[in-house]
């Protein structure tokens, strides 16, 4: 008869593997992280998308979401930051708020951090002109081709309301003599 207790083998078997499951569990961690920040380092993602390239690359989800909370305690991850820059990039291209809104969805951004990014900004009625212009060349008198050219401003994003304006003001600055026709 033995004396005291003793442990069983299958607890003395855990126990022994524990440090190794631990330090596995720590690199599967490093791993989710350093392939964050590679994915970080070619293009602004949210967390969002961030969260579906690290699950498609095959990282345990709470390996994926210490990744993600890491990167977000220290700012390098940023929703906001990322919808506002979106908007100054689409902004400048030429789209639209409605086209812009669309492509921050897209890419996994908040449609509440959108519209916050969104507050504010209007297009701005020169380059409406601007782009009325490439596709009228100055000649208004086709219906069709200003139907095409407004319904091309709408594919880019803008608002009837928008597009009214920008006619109105490309109407008088062909009656100023300000566009020739082409």
């Amino acid at each position: 008869m033995r004396s005291g207790w003793e442990q069983p083998e299958a607890f003395e078997e855990e126990d022994a593997h524990e440090p190794e499951s631990r330090e596995a569990l720590e690199q599967q961690y490093r791993r989710a992280l350093d392939a964050a920040a590679k994915q970080l380092s070619y293009r602004q993602l949210s967390v969002s998308a961030l969260r579906k390239k690290l699950m498609e690359k095959g990282h345990a989800e709470d390996a994926a979401e210490y990744a993600l909370a890491w990167l977000l305690e220290r700012g390098l991850l940023n929703d906001a930051e990322l919808a506002a820059a979106m908007v100054r990039s689409y902004a400048r291209r030429g789209y639209g708020m409605f086209r812009i809104r669309q492509e921050m969805i897209h890419r996994g951004i908040s449609r509440s951090d959108a519209d916050t990014a969104l507050e504010g900004h209007s297009a701005e009625p020169d380059q409406l002109t601007k782009l009325l212009h490439k596709r009228l060349r100055g000649d208004m008198s086709d219906r069709r081709e200003v139907n095409k050219a407004v319904a091309a401003l709408q594919r880019r994003g803008f608002g009837w309301d928008e597009i009214k304006k920008a006619l109105s003001v490309y109407k008088e600055r062909l009656a100023d003599g300000e566009y020739e026709e082409d």
